[in-house]
């Protein structure tokens, strides 16, 4: 077998393959020999039907189907033998099967750059964490009140206020004519917290509860639900129940009754320690994106589209995902598969980019992952989703999901050295 490479560009090769003439002709001698045992033809009896005649019946069929074989057999062999590494399906041109002499064929592939990596240690980068603020624990702090709070029923008659939780039924109009996805019942709104809809939720203040009342919202252009936007909606309200915050206080038995505290101000120690781990991961993720901003930078070099295209369908696959989960369907987002793949392909890219630098990196400097390494992150799965560790190894393995997460281990300890090794100033 002869095998040649064309270069297309640097990251496109065109491998042409010859076979040989003695090794077509053995196949093609072979699949006739299999193909006389079972044939069926009028007048002979199954494995004595002469060559010719088999010819005259299957010619194109035995062509085709030789073809198939030759190129099956002998792909991988001539991808290995020009040390080449595919990253996109094959585009195969099969050529012309003809007798008497040797079968050509050629697969044009992707392959990934020879990416040629220098000063990629010892750079520099801009930062400085914050310090943890006192209201930043107080904050905290009050949203974990908020969250102990207990609702309770207002009895004296007093109106709607910010704050309060309202329990009503509503039925939305356009035009005097009801809207279907506009109606609820026995529906809960929080007055002022612009969960719902701001100006419906400024509307009910002063209101009071049995009372029945038209609010008239004005929707904005730009509102994501795009059969609204532009759009003046009555709504027709009922109020049934007005419910009340009632905080609980801020002492030392609040902070017991959270958990292992002895105080409230052990409580606030922890909320502090707390923040200080989230400002310190989020600190060192800054620092790490600044160094894949200067390893772009400085490493120029093209990106096979095949793997710009399979990062851009992982992405909008898991955007939809995420829709779905808080039941929103990208249409009513009027948003489109084509916009979408759109809005993604750059980050897409991106990804990949820095993919395959880190991946070099870590080449280069023999970072590589442990067994016990994969396992203990599995367990951190296994913790997360609350699922069994032999229910999440099985997923993994099944859908073929390790390689993927051991890449993404090499390329956490590759940002990990390249942060080691970098110098850290405080900006001016």
């Amino acid at each position: 077998m002869n095998v040649n490479i064309e270069d297309i560009s640097s990251i496109k090769k065109k491998v042409n393959v010859q076979i040989p003439e003695d090794q077509v002709i053995k196949e093609v001698d072979s699949f006739y020999k299999e193909l006389g045992k079972k044939a069926k033809i009028k007048g002979f009896r199954p494995g004595k039907v002469p060559r010719n005649i088999l010819e005259g019946y299957f010619k194109d069929y035995v062509k085709s189907e030789v073809m198939k074989k030759l190129i099956q057999d002998t792909y991988s062999t001539a991808i290995s033998e020009a040390k080449l590494q595919p990253v996109s399906h094959p585009e195969i041109d099969p050529g012309e099967l003809v007798n008497g002499r040797p079968f050509q064929y050629s697969v044009t592939i992707e392959v990934k750059p020879e990416i040629k990596l220098e000063g990629y240690l010892g750079l520099t980068i801009e930062g400085k964490k914050e310090d943890v603020k006192d209201e930043e624990v107080e904050e905290r702090l009050r949203g974990l009140q908020n969250l102990h709070a207990n609702l309770k029923t207002v009895s004296e008659g007093r109106p709607i206020q910010a704050g309060d939780f309202v329990i009503l039924d509503y039925q939305a109009t356009m035009d005097g004519k009801p809207l279907e996805e506009g109606k609820a019942s026995d529906f809960t709104v929080e007055v002022g917290s612009q969960r719902f809809i701001p100006a419906f939720e400024e509307k009910l203040i002063g209101l009071r509860a049995e009372e029945e009342k038209e609010i008239e919202v004005s929707f904005p252009e730009d509102y994501g639900y795009k059969k609204w936007a532009g759009k003046t909606i009555s709504f027709h309200v009922k109020i049934k129940e007005i419910k009340e915050k009632i905080l609980p206080p801020l002492d030392d038995e609040f902070a017991k009754d959270l958990g292992d505290y002895s105080s409230l101000d052990d409580l606030k120690t922890r909320l502090r320690e707390d923040i200080e781990r989230e400002k310190k991961a989020a600190f060192e993720q800054q620092l790490k994106d600044r160094l894949i901003e200067q390893l772009i930078q400085k490493n120029r070099f093209d990106v096979p589209e095949s793997l710009v295209e399979e990062q851009t369908k992982a992405l909008v696959s898991e955007t939809k995902l995420r829709l779905a989960a808080q039941g929103i369907e990208i249409d009513s987002l009027g948003l489109s598969e084509e916009k979408l793949q759109e809005d993604h392909r750059q980050i897409a890219m991106k990804q990949v980019r820095t993919s395959l630098i880190l991946e070099k990196i870590a080449d280069q400097e023999g970072i590589t992952v442990t067994d016990e390494e994969v396992e203990n992150r599995l367990k951190e799965v296994s913790e997360r989703t609350h699922q069994k560790l032999d229910a999440v190894k099985r997923y993994y393995e099944k859908n073929g999901l390790i390689p993927e997460l051991k890449a993404g281990l090499v390329n956490q300890k590759t940002l990990n050295l390249l942060l080691e090794k970098a110098n850290i100033s405080a900006p001016q």
